[in-house]
């Protein structure tokens, strides 16, 4: 490949040349103009502006048969060169203003996707205008277009689209507007999306097993990875993702060495549903005590434990207390009147006629009786007011805790436990059964923690938090706000919510998260747009709570509805994505060829870098796992800001939820947990020169300006060193 500099300098020269005026041949007729009467004749005849240029490294992919891209307005491109293109293409060109890009019908319509790079030669036509594109396409697939500047040595991502909607058959066209400085403007690395660690000290670091920092517990300290088993990673090729195949992959999640920064740096995984089950998702239950075949045995769970904890990885399973299966041996004993199982369901001789708590039916026929059902006829609910029922259920707990050696559980439904006639979630006796529970696991393993799946508003998933119930409890709140604000470029809706979490769970436990299994992914949901997703990793990570990540989230993931957000994991750009030798279970998502770990493990600008360098951050730094927590007021709605003070340490985060850079805004904080005096901000993760900071005797602030420019969708975590005189 060509030199991109060597490129630049040689369009450079042919634009000086060609910008000269050239000599008139002896035949050519030469123009005469006369001047107005009393005009001053010029001694010099000015030079026209040098053309504004930029070098723009252009990534087209597509999963339709056919893409164009087109330049229509703003600017003109002078030279193209053609990097690279994926073998299955069947068109891959570069026409005076169209790119084309192509591929079998019958391959686009199995989801496949192809690609092309090329190295571009933009010319400004007018600073004042925005550049347009325009995507036309088939009416099957997706397209994506990443546009790249050379910095530093590296190409840097700057703009990102991804367009995925469809107006109907034959061409779909999209228009897409960038403003120039985006490609023309001054960019150094500092400004550039790519926001790296620096050396600064760590304070308080996780080193091995977390172990809890400033009287907090050890999940406190703690980044949970929540992992869809059948599809993370397939170790024996019949397209199934297993157990051993995590234990494989433990190395990307945590290698256990905290001087390496190539792993991601977590260290808890959420396991979903593992037991025996007739269903992909696992949540019918046949089996309390029993590994799913398909997923491996029971062994290779344990051998999955141990490997993880010699990493510093707790593990902990999704544990379905209130439903089973309806072909578990209990129920298929229970649907027997004369049977001794059938008070472990819920029964009525005729139908009580009531629906669920969000409308869904919940009692279910079978020959003539009715039985009940939150979820669906395929899952009756247990009669947990049942002794015999709530014995077998503390025995599968209690075997999961001292025989095999899982480190807790998130509880699936955790609300409708009991119900109380038409009240069917919240009950009291949900409460009080939780509350009864409670020391019965403590008993076992008083470092076993509980995570509560509470999908409720703050105030009521508090209730459960008190410390007599849950140790934690998803805050899906806060994951909504999170995705409301960026995609309203509106920091105070996160900031409310964030200080709502904080000031009504007692004291930081609460789980955080972004989208789960049973939810769109973050890139649906934010518009394709990887800046956004950075912005809302960033959020994420430095926000009070326990986060949990879902699974390839990390590298962008897709898929809407149910039956597409939990595809398999995308490791690499070979077939089946380096998920399995065999067939995958389920096809793979848009842009696996792209949205992969190998891409992006060696790309500081990636999704992937950014996610480690947040995690590396937490780690390493007290404050952002359990410092306590004040919102600050940016004076712009595009801005996020929030301080974490703990005993050891301040850090002040930064935030920009938009892509236009932030100048006009000034930091106030009425009072917070820092001591009086003068402060020092020094880069945890950003790069800049930073402003002095000085709190008054509330440990307040007013007016302060860190650094002048808070760059488009930057974070910056500073930590905030308080001034020792000498």
């Amino acid at each position: 490949m060509r030199s991109p500099r060597l490129i630049m300098l040689g369009a450079l020269i042919l634009i000086l040349i060609c910008g000269c005026s050239p000599s008139v041949p002896a035949n050519t007729p030469t123009l005469v103009i006369s001047s107005p009467v009393g005009a001053k004749s010029p001694t010099t005849t000015p030079e026209p502006p040098a053309p504004e240029i930029a070098l723009v490294r252009i990534r087209l992919a597509t999963t339709s048969d056919w893409t164009t891209l087109s330049l229509v307005a703003g600017a003109t491109w002078l030279e193209h060169d053609l990097i690279s293109a994926s073998d299955e293409v069947t068109t891959a060109e570069i026409y005076d203003n169209q790119f084309v890009l192509g591929q079998p019908i019958n391959r686009a319509e199995d989801s496949g996707s192809v690609e092309m790079i090329t190295e571009t030669l933009f010319s400004l036509l007018d600073s004042g205008r925005p550049l347009v594109f325009l995507i036309e396409r088939g009416h099957i697939g997706s397209t994506t277009l990443d546009l790249s500047l050379f910095v530093e040595d590296e190409w840097v991502v700057v703009k990102t689209i991804n367009w995925g909607d469809i107006a109907g058959d034959g061409a779909n066209e999209f228009r897409v507007e960038i403003p120039p400085e985006q490609l023309f403007g001054e960019i150094d690395f500092a400004s550039a999306p790519n926001w790296q660690m620096t050396d600064i000290e760590p304070v308080d670091p996780v080193t091995g097993m977390p172990q809890g920092t400033d009287g907090f517990a050890w999940w406190n300290d703690t980044i949970f990875y929540e992992i869809y088993v059948r599809s993370f990673s397939d170790s024996d090729g019949d397209g199934i993702g297993d157990l051993n195949g995590i234990t494989q992959k433990l190395d990307y999640l945590n290698d256990g060495d905290p001087a390496t920064t190539t792993d991601l740096g977590i260290t808890g995984i959420w396991l979903m549903p593992i037991y025996s089950s007739p269903t992909v998702h696992g949540y019918n239950v046949t089996d309390f005590k029993g590994v799913n075949p398909q997923y491996g045995t029971l062994d290779d769970l344990k051998n999955l434990i141990d490997a993880a904890h010699q990493r510093g990885i707790r593990i902990i399973l999704d544990f379905m207390v209130g439903q089973s299966s309806n072909q578990h041996p209990w129920f298929i004993n229970a649907r027997n009147p004369a049977s001794p199982y059938r008070d472990w369901y819920i029964w009525e001789d005729d139908n009580p006629g009531y629906a669920g708590s969000w409308g869904q039916p919940v009692w279910f026929e079978h020959n003539g009786s009715y039985f009940y059902s939150t979820y669906s006829e395929y899952s009756p609910d247990l009669n947990l007011n049942n002794p015999e029922v709530n014995q077998e259920i503390r025995e599968a707990i209690r075997f999961w805790l001292e025989d095999v050696g899982v480190d807790g559980f998130r509880l699936d439904s955790a609300k409708h436990v009991i119900e109380e006639g038409e009240i069917q979630a919240n009950s009291a006796a949900t409460h009080a059964w939780w509350k009864d529970f409670r020391p019965f696991y403590k008993e076992i393993n008083p470092q076993a923690v509980t995570v509560g799946e509470i999908w409720e508003h703050t105030s009521i998933n508090a209730e459960y938090l008190q410390g007599d119930e849950f140790d934690l409890s998803f805050e899906f709140s806060l994951a909504y706000e999170i995705v409301k604000a960026i995609n309203e470029e509106n920091a105070d809706i996160v900031s409310e919510q964030v200080g709502l979490s904080y000031s009504s769970i007692p004291p930081l436990q609460f789980s955080t998260f972004l989208t789960n299994h049973d939810q769109d992914r973050l890139m649906d949901q934010l518009g394709y747009s990887t800046e956004k997703n950075k912005a809302a990793a960033s959020i994420l990570l430095t926000a009070p709570g326990v986060p949990f990540l879902y699974y390839g989230e990390e590298v962008g993931l897709q898929g809407e509805g149910l039956g597409n957000t939990r595809r398999p994991m995308q490791w690499s750009p070979d077939q089946f994505a380096g998920f399995t030798t065999g067939t995958p279970w389920q096809p793979l998502g848009f842009d696996w060829e792209y949205f992969n770990v190998a891409n992006q493990n060696d790309n500081q600008a990636s999704m992937l870098s950014h996610y480690r360098s947040l995690i590396q951050a937490r780690n390493q730094h007290v404050a952002l796992r359990v410092g306590d927590l004040s919102v600050v007021i940016t004076g712009n709605d595009a801005l996020y800001s929030i301080i974490r003070v703990s005993q050891e340490e301040a850090a002040l985060v930064l935030i920009n939820l938009t892509g236009e850079p932030v100048m006009d805004y000034r930091l106030t904080m009425e009072d917070s947990s820092l001591a009086e005096g003068n402060y020092t901000p020094v880069a945890i993760l950003g790069k800049g020169e930073f402003a002095p900071l000085l709190a008054n005797s509330s440990g307040g602030f007013f007016q302060y300006v860190p650094i002048p420019e808070v760059p488009p969708y930057a974070t910056f975590i500073l930590q905030i060193q308080r001034d020792v005189p000498e």
